[in-house]
């Protein structure tokens, strides 16, 4: 039996929605994709238009949806591209695209999805009312019971994972799961005193008690919540068919990102094999550097796809050019023919923006053990030189330099790491893990960030307020800590919510200067409006103004020193007297964003990335005895053959961010004369710092 959604978009519709849009619709794959009324897996290559063609077919179904009561269900992996595809949804010219963005439809990440439908409705059947879903939180309350009495000998052995940075992480790992053998919970590392006689069934036991003590009081961890919705799949079927039946067409995105248990919830509720709904997944395997966390499983259901298993393949990119994409491509996992999509008119004015109207020069610098601090200075160089003077200054210029590790260096330890090639790195003061020290310093980088929409930069500020009130010891009408909810209720209920959302939008006004005087004005409202009078030292200080200590570290070069001046600022970011700005980051820090220039630093990770990764980047591979299908999964250092999946994915992102300018920077040991040469010969132009190589070359 055909479905009744069989033919409903046709050829026509997408014509006329090109037209109302302004999207260019003509390529037959895309088109394909957007007549598509079945269940089908996308592979979309980066740069291609993927949130569009999603916002589009949403756009056409809005226009066409026949059910009253039925909906169409977006998931997505994560804020940033929920955001996205919400956004899209919004600025349509169809008003029928806003009808998306209420009932019966559901847009959001798959986390939303779990708790909105499934584990907050079982937990709360079971008399919780009062739920916090939260790792920090989480991890906050643990630390209290566990000073409880009952709990001193399974405390005292955590001590031995060491600080209480690391008996949090370890907290926040707590989470429940299941198993053939039922439902456990996840220990993450075993202390030494766990090991010895039956001390693990006492350890497990304590856990154990500590968890229904933390349940009992609302408290939950984000994967917690997709234990308890398999719970309540398995034993509630009416509530699984109630949600098929609610949602007929289910698209979900960034598939490559989505874990094994995710995947096998979503395959339950959704099976692939049924009929009776449809399910459009969306994503790029050889992107898949977040697909497997931790000691969680990657999914395989879409992951495991190889390029002739999926049902269409996007591998056209207006992201960047013929000679871009010809070196990435070879990197593919999948080995997608990656081609570029720009139009000769787009490809003219990339011309444009360079410094001479030439062409971009992408360039491997290579540098020894005395000139690894000179990479970024000559990275900076190289972007200085290649770029028009009027493109520096554009606002949204982004250049960035990234890496795969960027832990902090241990002196004792052999290694490569971001912090080596600029020693004011520091990974938890990135975009996308930024730590403050104090409310000011959260509120300068809220201001800095271009990266990150309004809406999430006043989540963040809230959620600083709501550590502010915890450090204060303010609580509730029940004596607990303000979740976001109850502190939002609060303030509506005494008419202070406008006055706070003002507070926080005076915060984020790029136009009033943040001095010692508006400071004092901006803490002192909040301190009324909040009742913060007479705060504890630690809240006081959080609360305080602090001289903005943004250039910390000043680089000259002695060949030049007033054009090679780099300040380094106090979040990861670099400035240059042209005007702008370099961002250090991970290669996972940068997933998903589009830059104007990058700089690919060679790391380690039991072995040397860029270097492991030289035979794709000369040409010499793939080739038919080395597919890439067929890379082991892990790097080893003592495997013959050491090219991995691993550092492909890692470098497949992080060649994939630039539009225009793709550096690499290698260590010339790693280079012999054979290198040089065929890099040469693909293109690549060499920066050499190191007079070793120089000769080699």
């Amino acid at each position: 039996m055909p479905h009744p959604l069989e033919g409903l978009i046709t050829r026509l519709d997408i014509v006329n929605i090109a037209v109302d849009e302004k999207l260019v619709l003509d390529d037959e794959e895309r088109v394909s994709i957007l007549e598509a009324m079945r269940t089908i897996d996308v592979q979309a290559c980066p740069g291609s238009g993927k949130t569009t063609l999603i916002a589009a077919k949403l756009i056409l179904l809005a226009k066409k949806w026949p059910f009253q009561n039925q909906g169409v269900c977006v998931l997505s992996h994560t804020n940033v591209a929920k955001n996205e595809i919400l956004n899209w949804l919004k600025r349509s010219n169809t008003i029928e695209a806003h009808r998306l963005l209420s009932y019966p439809h559901f847009i959001g990440t798959i986390q939303d999805f779990v708790n909105r439908f499934l584990a907050l409705p079982y937990i709360r059947s079971n008399g919780i009312k009062d739920i916090t879903v939260d790792n920090s939180e989480y991890a906050k309350q643990a630390e209290k019971l566990l000073k409880y009495r009952q709990f001193s000998w399974f405390q005292g052995t955590l001590n031995g994972l060491g600080g209480r940075d690391q008996q949090e992480a370890f907290l926040r790992e707590t989470y429940r799961f299941t198993s053939p053998e039922g439902e456990k919970i996840n220990i993450s590392k075993k202390p030494r005193e766990w090991k010895k006689g039956s001390n693990l069934q006492r350890a497990e036991r304590d856990l154990g008690n500590l968890k229904r003590y933390l349940d009992e009081r609302g408290f939950f961890l984000f994967r917690d919540m997709y234990t308890h919705a398999r719970i309540v799949c398995s034993c509630n079927v009416a509530l699984r068919k109630s949600l098929t039946k609610r949602f007929p067409f289910v698209f979900i995105d960034e598939m490559q990102d989505t874990q094994k248990y995710q995947d096998e919830l979503l395959c339950k509720i959704f099976p692939l094999d049924d009929s009776s709904h449809i399910i459009q997944r969306f994503g790029d395997p050889d992107q898949a550097i977040f697909h497997s966390i931790g000691s969680e499983e990657p999914n395989v259901s879409f992951n495991g796809k190889s390029r002739d298993d999926m049902d269409f393949v996007i591998n056209k990119s207006h992201r960047f050019d013929g000679v871009l994409a010809d070196k990435i491509k070879s990197i593919s996992f999948n080995e997608i023919p990656l081609k570029t999509e720009l139009s000769a008119e787009k490809l003219g004015f990339r011309t444009k923006i360079h410094a001479t109207e030439g062409h971009f020069e992408h360039t491997i610098i290579v540098f020894d053990d005395d000139t690894l601090d000179k990479v970024i200075e000559s990275f900076a160089q190289i972007v200085s030189n290649q770029f028009s003077i009027e493109y520096k200054n554009y606002k949204k210029f982004t250049v960035k330099a990234v890496g795969a590790v960027g832990k902090e260096i241990d002196p004792g330890d052999s290694q490569l790491r971001i912090g080596h090639y600029w020693n004011d790195y520091d990974k938890s003061k990135s975009n996308t893990k930024f730590q403050e020290t104090n409310l000011m310093e959260a509120v300068l980088h809220c201001r800095r960030s271009s990266d990150v929409d309004w809406a999430e930069k006043y989540k963040f500020l809230t959620d600083c307020i709501l550590k502010l009130m915890r450090m204060a010891g303010r609580v509730d009408e029940n004596q607990r800590y303000f979740s976001y909810t109850t502190f939002r209720d609060s303030l509506k209920a005494d008419g202070r919510w406008g006055a706070y959302r003002e507070n926080i939008f005076l915060m984020l006004s790029d136009g009033i200067k943040i001095d010692q005087c508006f400071w004092g004005k901006i803490s002192g409202s909040l301190k009324s409006l909040l009742a913060l009078d007479n705060i504890q030292d630690e809240a006081a200080q959080y609360i305080a103004f602090t001289e903005d200590q943004t250039r910390t570290c000043v680089i000259i070069s002695e060949e030049n020193p007033e054009s090679n001046l780099l300040v380094s600022l106090k979040d990861n970011k670099i400035s240059h007297p042209d005007g702008f700005q370099i961002e250090l980051s991970t290669i996972h820090g940068v997933k998903g964003e589009t830059h104007d220039a990058t700089l690919i630093v060679e790391t380690k990770n039991h072995i040397f990335d860029l270097e492991t990764m030289l035979p794709y980047l000369t040409g010499e591979l793939p080739n038919a005895d080395h597919p890439n299908s067929s890379l082991p999964d892990k790097p080893h250092s003592r495997r013959v053959f050491k090219p991995n999946k691993v550092f492909m994915r890692q470098l497949y992102v992080a060649m994939s961010r630039p539009r225009h300018l793709l550096c690499l920077a290698l260590h010339s040991d790693r280079l012999s004369a054979t290198h040089m040469r065929l890099l040469l010969e693909k293109g690549w132009k060499t920066e050499v710092l190191s007079p070793e190589a120089e000769r080699a070359a």
